[in-house]
């Protein structure tokens, strides 16, 4: 068999299929256990609408320690409120700079650098761990995916090679039907923790 009447763009779609098995694959392993992370960081807000953290991303254990280190800066105090900054809630505690001024501000209106102290709290999978988190009914989506993206290439396969000259229209609809009824079983079969389990890269 030669055919080539698709320029052979049909042997792309096994690939899709082999990602789609990769990422259930990935997303049934069992999942390592979570890191708790709780400290709190220092935000400088230096114009309206945005604030990185301040003195890089420093952690420190409790908020005291946190507000220690930001007023050990001499330049910075106590301030009565947030100036209106929207992304600074109202129940936080500011503190200001005395000698520095936010950026972009109305021409008519001096905002001096404002810092909070934000509390982190949270649980997460550790960061070099290959962790894919998916639902059931996701899961079951994608495996419809890659049962429809094999049939497709057998489809385009098959119409390829009949449109090439290859097979006959008869010979193309017997071997449509026998390679589909193997896609099916190979799907009803397949043992999804491995991903290549039961394809046939020759088909």
């Amino acid at each position: 068999m030669s055919g080539g009447h698709f320029n052979y763009n049909q042997c792309l779609i096994p690939e899709i299929a082999d990602t789609i098995a990769i990422e259930v694959a990935r997303a049934l392993l069992p999942k390592p256990q979570k890191v708790h992370e709780d400290y709190w960081t220092i935000d400088e807000h230096d114009c309206p609408w945005s604030h990185h953290n301040y003195c890089g991303y420093r952690e420190f254990k409790t908020y005291e320690e946190a507000e220690c280190f930001l007023l050990s800066d001499k330049s910075i105090v106590p301030a009565d409120h947030n100036y209106g900054i929207s992304h600074i809630r109202n129940e936080d505690k500011v503190f200001r700079s005395t000698d520095l001024l936010m950026r972009d501000t109305n021409d008519a209106e001096d905002i001096p650098l404002l810092y909070t102290i934000y509390h982190c709290v949270y649980d997460h999978y550790p960061y070099d761990a290959n962790v894919l988190e998916l639902n059931e009914e996701t899961i079951g989506t994608m495996k419809q995916a890659y049962l429809q993206i094999r049939k497709a290439y057998v489809y385009a396969q098959r119409v390829d090679w009949m449109l090439s000259g290859d097979d006959g229209e008869d010979t193309m609809q017997s071997s449509l039907k026998e390679e589909l009824d193997k896609v099916q079983q190979e799907f009803d079969n397949k043992d999804w923790t491995c991903p290549y389990e039961g394809w046939d890269e020759d088909e």
